[in-house]
């Protein structure tokens, strides 16, 4: 269950602090590159149309390339725009397979300190893991593309003077926090959305991240109050947000011994699912309606009720998750020879 959550979690990477890439003074530019995790990668410092984004550099014939994730929090928080976007297309990966995905323009691709490319081709690789790829071919409308040492040099550059790009802090904590999200560094990030909330800019989607991994956790008080706090500003814009909030603030009620409020929560959960998928109990009665997540609300409702000592709603909420198909209530109704 954690990972299937975490997984819907967007993620993108920052670019991590270094120092200023130099201009030689010689007509070139020089990129300093920093090695990487993976074996034989390295990153360079870029922004993507003023965000920082975690970008890894390939001497291969490549052009650049974007991880779904990453385009989908860009385009989503407003710095790819619709104009950008040129259409799908099926590209040739260089394992020999095909990958269908967005063709689209960046408008300002930053690298170090010294080079700007402006209206670069770029496109959406479903299959990518990180954040961002660029081979040298991105470069060579710039001059001659080389390697020294740890340093690309790109020739036939004017001197210029350093390009200064003032990254938001607020869009810096939000990129770290899914940062820390997608290396599975769950204490970094949550230490990430802290700041936000102090800073009182924790928007709808880094709000809502939050209350999922704190309740993925089982950091129940933390969760109860960002939770409550994210309904109260976002409930009824996103019922699958709601469901999901909703059915985590359950869970941390339960875990608290507040069975009331947990059922309160759950209840309404289910109520929100109903709606999003357009069915009810007689639907899931009929048998025409399968699905492990409500069964999995359903489910621990009823035991939620069996704990009170409520028999006919204990019944009837397993023998619902039982038609969903959750395996759990239906060995339990197997066991206490519930009709489902």
């Amino acid at each position: 269950m954690k990972t299937k959550l975490l997984a819907a979690l967007l993620a993108i990477l920052p670019v991590a602090a270094s120092a200023q890439s130099p201009s030689t003074g010689s007509g070139r530019s020089v990129v300093t590159l920093q090695p990487a995790s993976e074996d034989g990668k390295y990153t360079i410092e870029t922004s993507v149309n003023g965000v920082g984004v975690r970008t890894y550099y390939t001497e291969e014939n490549w052009f650049v390339s974007m991880s779904t994730t990453t385009y989908l929090f860009l385009y989503e928080n407003g710095y790819i725009h619709d104009e950008d976007v040129k259409g799908i297309t099926t590209l040739k990966l260089p394992d020999g397979s095909n990958s269908k995905g967005a063709a689209f323009v960046i408008r300002k691709l930053k690298v170090g300190d010294h080079i700007l490319v402006t209206d670069i081709p770029a496109f959406v690789v479903s299959k990518q893991t990180v954040p961002l790829i660029i081979g040298s071919s991105a470069f060579e409308s710039l001059g001659e593309v080389t390697r020294e040492g740890d340093k690309i040099v790109i020739g036939n550059l004017e001197d210029i003077e350093s390009i200064s790009e003032v990254v938001d802090p607020v869009d810096s904590l939000r990129i770290a926090a899914q940062a820390h999200l997608d290396a599975e560094e769950y204490a970094e990030a949550i230490a990430c959305f802290s700041s936000l909330k102090e800073k009182d800019a924790l928007n709808m989607l880094t709000q809502y991240q939050y209350a999922m991994l704190l309740g993925i956790l089982g950091k129940d008080e933390e969760n109860i109050s960002v939770s409550n706090d994210w309904l109260a500003s976002n409930g009824g814009k996103s019922m699958t947000m709601d469901y999901w909030v909703l059915n985590g603030l359950g869970s941390s009620y339960g875990r608290m011994k507040d069975n009331a409020k947990a059922i309160e929560c759950l209840e309404k959960a289910v109520a929100v699912y109903y709606k999003l998928f357009n069915t009810s109990e007689k639907g899931i009665k009929s048998g025409n309606f399968h699905d492990n997540n409500l069964g999995s609300t359903l489910y621990r409702l009823g035991r939620l009720y069996a704990s009170e000592g409520k028999v006919a709603k204990t019944e009837s909420n397993c023998a619902l998750a039982a038609k969903c198909g959750y395996q759990s209530a239906i060995d339990f109704c197997n066991q206490y020879k519930i009709k489902y």
